[in-house]
């Protein structure tokens, strides 16, 4: 009888990832290799936590079937981690049975919560504060998680914490950290704006932040003025004085400084420059050339040259030119061109009162539009002048008052991100999600659309502080749906919420 049916998973996989706390469905194929129309009743033999629909089914000869294995949030992949499903006809008898295995999905969840405990004193005066920290594992296997503080200049925190939790275990213990008051960050303050602890997940990472203004409270008869208010500490210039050549070590002389050193010591000890023997004859010609009058006979040479010059430019007798006489040119006869004015069409002017415009001053004439001139068409030229003089008078046009716009809210980029009470619900008839939060300091947010696998089936990115966003289904997916809202801050922290969504709801 068994022979007589094939049963098989719908998405021809090995084995089932199932995320635990959270219901989802898989589909399995019955296919009737019999000749005969059968009634098949469905039953779900293992684990207790799943179900069949629709339980009873009937399939035809040479047919197949589709039926649905609902697994519910309290599935446990500890205990039941395999699946059998029991086929039996109207009489009782088992036709066939289907077994397939079945495993949590690998990923990791936390939450995480921290608080002031008490401040830390050594002979009376604060050396710094002890933190208390909690986590819950929401993994549905033992993970292990990794405890980190964001740093600050002024705080020293213990080493980076690894702890290992099982399904729904909490751990808490206290964090002593040292608080140095005399050292302050590069905006002059010695301690930072928020305490923030962080421990990564599959999904990102889960934050925690304690702000300073409650550690102040807590702290207050400890505190000074100092430790309230910024203080630019400036760093004085160090002036690096080169040392020259004389004062540096061979080893740290250039080749250009050995170079002019070398120079240097050549002429200080090097070999006096022997003067040659002068000969008597060269002397005697030498001392005549020094003694011979050169100047004068050059002097008179140039004034021979421009005396000879002036003769002959002056002295030249004249040259005859011919004689010119005026010419007389008669005016050329100009025909006095015909303008043919085309006189403007008439313009039709609504009747009706005119209001004229009065300007006071230069400045508020310049402010107005400039108004339209109207010309009408006269006979005579009086009447033109006169219909133009008075079209010529600017016509008053009615200003109306620009709406100023308002003035857009002050974002504090210096706040904390935070993200509050995410809600979801289908739209488009069951094909889109419709999702919608609330927080504060919100630079950009993502929305991820998460299947029963942990796996991201769709997303949509919104700027700013939009806390509104729908994200649409893939065409061919009906199952349960997780979202993931991912509001990001100012400074590029990150704040993560989720929601579940069942199929059809």
């Amino acid at each position: 009888m068994s022979a007589r049916f094939s049963v098989f998973p719908q998405d021809r996989s090995e084995r089932w990832i199932l995320v635990p706390g959270v219901a989802s469905t898989r589909q399995i194929d019955i296919r009737n290799e019999s000749d005969t129309p059968v009634e098949c009743h469905l039953r779900v033999d293992q684990p207790a936590s799943a179900s069949a629909s629709p339980a009873v089914l009937t399939i035809q000869p040479r047919h197949s079937r589709t039926a649905d294995i609902i697994f519910l949030a309290n599935w446990s992949p500890d205990q039941e981690t395999h699946l059998e499903v029991s086929l039996r006809n109207a009489q009782g008898e088992r036709l066939a049975i289907f077994s397939h295995e079945l495993v949590a999905a690998e990923s990791s969840d936390c939450a995480v919560a921290l608080d002031l405990k008490e401040p830390i004193l050594i002979d009376g005066i604060l050396a710094g504060f002890k933190l208390w920290f909690s986590i819950t594992s929401r993994s549905a296997t033992p993970r292990r998680f990794e405890v980190d503080f964001v740093p600050h200049p002024s705080l020293r925190f213990p080493e980076r914490k690894t702890i290992t939790l099982g399904p729904g275990e909490a751990t808490a213990f206290e964090v002593p950290v040292e608080w140095n008051r005399s050292v302050r960050d590069v905006q002059g303050w010695n301690h930072p704006r928020v305490v923030e602890v962080f421990v990564p997940v599959s999904q990102g990472r889960r934050t925690a932040a304690l702000p300073w203004e409650i550690v102040e409270r807590r702290l207050e008869q400890y505190l000074s003025a100092e430790d309230r208010e910024a203080k630019v500490v400036l760093a004085e210039p160090v002036v690096e004085k080169r040392p020259t050549y004389l004062h540096k070590t061979p080893g740290q002389l250039k080749y250009t400084e050995l170079v002019e050193l070398k120079k240097l010591e050549q002429a200080v000890v090097g070999v006096a420059h022997v003067r040659p023997p002068v000969n008597s004859d060269d002397a005697s010609k030498k001392s005549l050339l020094k003694r011979l009058p050169i100047a004068p006979l050059v002097s008179t040479a140039i004034a021979l040259v421009a005396l000879t010059l002036t003769v002959f430019f002056f002295l030249r007798p004249p040259v005859s030119h011919p004689v010119t006489t005026a010419v007389h040119v008669s005016q050329p006869e100009l025909t006095t061109p015909i303008v043919h004015a085309k006189p403007p069409a008439a313009t039709r002017v609504a009747a009706g009162p005119v209001a004229k415009p009065v300007w006071t001053t230069v400045a508020s004439g310049s402010r107005s539009p400039v108004a339209a001139v109207d010309y009408s068409k006269e006979a005579s030229g009086a009447g033109t002048r006169a219909t133009a003089a008075k079209a010529a008078q600017p016509k008053t046009l009615a200003l109306a008052p620009q709406r100023q716009a308002a003035p857009l809210p002050a974002v504090d980029r210096n706040a904390v991100v935070a993200l509050n009470d995410v809600a979801v619900a289908f739209t488009s008839g069951g094909r889109a999600v419709s999702v919608a939060w609330s927080g504060s300091a919100q630079a950009s947010a993502t929305v991820e659309l998460l299947d029963f696998t942990g796996k991201i089936i769709a997303s949509r990115t919104v700027r700013g502080d939009r806390s509104t966003a729908t994200v649409r289904l893939p065409p061919r997916y009906h199952g349960s749906v997780s979202v993931q809202v991912i509001a990001n801050g100012y400074h590029g922290e990150r704040v993560v919420q989720s929601a579940y969504l069942a199929p059809g709801g």
